[in-house]
């Protein structure tokens, strides 16, 4: 029987599958320290996280609940669900056979962003929930669509308004990770992806709605000239990046995990009666902004998601619960 010397026992020689046997079932912040020891077990590990986030970004499980209203709101705006839109770069993204080709990759998954589109649903004259026809349970095998369908609502619209000496308004935002219960209003687990205050400067909103209104009409313009032609008036928008250095989003906190996209409009306010106003002092303006997309880093996304999962496990399944369920 050949012997085998101590100096050939090393995790170097260990295949690729056992390799990955042994890593995968540690959590992600357990994994991304080791990425440090040699190209090899970095490669391995990227191969993990991708798979990982690619099952995060979707949120088949689990739904994300927004809530964003002017401090003034905050007793009368409800919470808005959200549904999944995509993450842009994920597709296209495939890590490489060659280490050498996978140094910096972390960095590219680290800087993607999962797309949301916040609803708001609608409530019966009593104030409940509006229930959706019979049918097979959302989530299930037998459903035809996505769970997040069953969230899906009208588009969520509110109304800033900034007097003539304020330079900014103000949006308290908070996310969070849900798994919605078997009975309405009630959650088996509860995670806080991010909080915080997003201020809303003046001339922001006047940029976007006048960048709003100028890509509305060159639309207009495009379509009109292709249908004149006699053809369908087919056209894709490009749509806006994601980057964390893009000006049109708001970011919630300065680690830029969770942002927001909307779509400004002006609104005309009435002049019933003629106004005083120095020359250099502004008027009163409103805007009307819809809520476009929630953008969260998908990395953090990952995170809060296995977070969940902990959760779930250290539940005891022992509460009281207070409240009234339709």
């Amino acid at each position: 029987m050949a012997s085998i010397s101590m100096g050939d026992c090393h995790l170097n020689n260990l295949p690729n599958e056992l390799l990955l046997h042994i890593l995968a079932p540690l959590p992600t912040p357990q994994l991304l320290p080791l990425t440090v020891l040699c190209h090899r077990i970095y490669n391995l590990i990227l191969r993990i996280l991708h798979n990982r986030i690619i099952a995060a970004s979707e949120l088949e499980s689990h739904s994300l609940l927004l809530e964003c209203y002017h401090p003034s709101a905050k007793l009368t705006e409800p919470p808005y669900l959200c549904t999944y839109h995509g993450t842009d770069g994920l597709t296209t993204y495939n890590p490489s056979k060659n280490d050498i080709h996978n140094v910096g990759k972390l960095e590219v998954l680290r800087n993607m962003y999962s797309r949301f589109r916040p609803h708001r649903r609608d409530l019966e004259p009593g104030g409940r929930r509006v229930r959706g026809p019979p049918g097979d349970v959302p989530g299930s095998r037998t459903f035809p669509g996505a769970a997040s369908d069953k969230f899906k609502g009208e588009t969520v619209k509110q109304v800033l308004n900034l007097d003539g000496h304020e330079l900014f308004t103000q949006l308290c935002a908070q996310t969070n990770l849900v798994k919605i219960g078997p009975r309405n209003g009630l959650f088996t687990c509860f995670v806080a992806v991010e909080e915080g205050v997003v201020r809303v400067w003046r001339e922001w909103l006047k940029d976007q709605a006048v960048r709003g209104e100028s890509k509305h009409t060159t639309v207009q313009e495009e379509v009109v000239e292709e249908v004149g032609k006699g053809k369908e008036p087919v056209r894709e928008v490009q749509r806006e990046g994601t980057g964390i250095y893009n000006n049109n989003i708001l970011w919630v906190s300065q680690s830029k995990n969770t942002g927001l996209r909307f779509n400004v409009k002006e609104r005309k306010l009435r002049r019933d009666a003629p106004l005083l106003v120095r020359v250099d002092e502004d008027t009163p303006v409103s805007y009307e902004i819809e809520y476009d997309e929630l953008l969260i880093r998908t990395s953090h996304l990952l995170l809060m998601l296995e977070k969940s999962f902990v959760q779930e496990d250290n539940t005891s399944g022992k509460a009281v619960v207070f409240g009234s369920f339709g």
